[in-house]
């Protein structure tokens, strides 16, 4: 496994584990809470990072590879 890979799947583990951590606190908020709008923002920031992550271990992309030494 090059760095590349091994960062997207961090990545991916990291910030799905945590969009369903947060996914599970929303029956627990009120409706147009400033916590609800914070817990909006930051779902939203996750689910573009998880598209990032999986577009690039689905095209193989690798921006790390000066990282791998070959």
């Amino acid at each position: 496994m090059d760095t590349s890979e091994a960062v997207f799947r961090a990545l991916l583990s990291i910030t799905l584990t945590l969009a369903i951590i947060l996914l599970a606190l929303f029956p627990f908020q009120e409706p147009g809470s400033a916590g609800r709008v914070v817990s909006i923002l930051a779902l939203s920031i996750q689910a573009v990072i998880i598209v990032i992550a999986a577009t690039g271990l689905y095209f193989g992309w690798e921006p790390f590879k000066f990282l791998d030494g070959t």
